[in-house]
């Protein structure tokens, strides 16, 4: 029976005990009883036949507080194996994980190509990661792929399932992110956790009361097609005044291009047009005025939306992430500043994070805890 097999066999009281041992191992068998509210004849049995299985293992021994020392015991992390893919706009990341959430191989492709092409690559990539870590497809659990809106990678999915025989389960890449970060990362002890990533698009996830929040239609950019201005800069989605029309970093580009254009060229040797958003997060990190102003006039509109968003969903913790968050403190000070300032919350313990706890890799792991998540719903 092959690693996902065995996880979807698994009765739900032994599904319930091993999320408490993956959350929380190492644990001793009397911690386990208190976490997971049963009688020790029930955890017994159940516990067996997790072990037997050998998704669970002894770890090693505890602290002895007089007598024999307590056995540890903690999710395997050898023979089973998931695999998370993040498909954007400009690369393709892969990461392979064990049961403890850790990442064994990693692999990125930058798009020189398109999706058909990757689609062809994906699988070969995922057969070189598992032949350099001798990793049999027997192991996988199977497969998750986090996506930006508008790209269809059915005919990947059908393609990953006939190779690997195993579950591929497709899903908003902020949403995987934010599963992984709710799970596995700074969100484990938060009941309202989201996670927002501001790039090309602005992208945006949301788990409140531990419950995956879903828009209309399953979009990720509803955060980024709030209107913060009426009548405002015209969006691509076709309104005006979008959060995602002054704060994407195509617009942010745009709008210091066009300062540049008034006369402003501080470029004097390169042609304008080739300048991009690293080059207004650079200048405004060197105290151009220029880029400052660019990138404070964004972060007012991304802040003022933060602030509504944070009225409405009551967040313990916002992640904000993706290229422009990593390029600029700038950016991401001033929207926490604004956020904060004009949601007017009393008592306000709202944490803000840069990147989260698993950095550029967060929506690639979130897909790959999809998969186990995914697999222990399962009936």
């Amino acid at each position: 029976m092959n690693a996902s097999k065995i996880v979807e066999s698994l009765n739900d009281r032994c599904k319930y005990i091993f999320s408490i041992i993956q959350k929380d191992g190492p644990i001793t068998k009397n911690q386990l009883i208190n976490k997971a509210d049963m009688k020790l004849s029930t955890l017994n049995r159940d516990f067996q036949l997790l072990l037997d299985s050998k998704i669970i293992v002894e770890a090693a021994t505890a602290k002895s507080t007089g007598g024999r020392k307590p056995a540890l015991f903690d999710v395997n992390p050898y023979g089973f194996y998931s695999i998370g893919i993040d498909i954007s706009r400009t690369y393709t990341q892969i990461v392979v994980t064990n049961l403890k959430i850790e990442m064994v191989a990693d692999k990125v492709i930058n798009h020189f190509c398109n999706i058909d092409d990757i689609i062809q690559i994906i699988p070969k990539c995922i057969k070189d990661l598992f032949n350099t870590l001798q990793i049999d497809k027997s192991m996988l659990l199977g497969i998750g792929i986090g996506i930006v809106g508008g790209f269809d990678v059915k005919a990947l999915q059908d393609k990953l399932i006939k190779g690997f025989e195993v579950p591929v389960y497709i899903d908003n890449g902020a949403n995987t992110a934010v599963l992984g970060e709710y799970f596995f990362g700074l969100g484990k002890d938060k009941q309202n956790t989201a996670y927002i990533n501001c790039g090309v698009g602005i992208r945006t996830g949301v788990i409140s009361s531990g419950i995956l929040m879903r828009t209309i239609n399953n979009t990720e950019d509803a955060f980024g097609h709030m209107i913060v201005q009426t009548g405002g800069e015209l969006c691509s989605c076709g309104n005006y005044g979008c959060i995602e029309s002054y704060s994407s970093i195509t617009k942010i580009t745009e709008k210091f291009i066009s300062e540049l254009e008034k006369g402003k060229n501080i470029f004097l040797d390169r042609d304008i047009k080739e300048i991009d958003y690293i080059d207004v997060c650079s200048l405004a990190e060197d105290n151009n005025e220029y880029a400052i102003n660019v990138l404070m006039y964004a972060a007012l509109n991304f802040g003022i939306g933060l602030a509504n968003f944070i009225r409405l969903f009551n967040p313990q913790l916002i992640i904000l992430s993706g290229p422009l968050i990593k390029q600029s403190k700038l950016f991401f000070d001033e929207c926490k500043k604004i956020a904060l300032e004009n949601c007017h919350i009393n008592n306000n313990d709202i944490k803000f994070n840069r990147g989260g706890y698993f950095k550029n890799k967060s929506i690639c792991v979130g897909a790959s805890v999809m998969v186990i998540k995914e697999l222990l719903s399962s009936k």
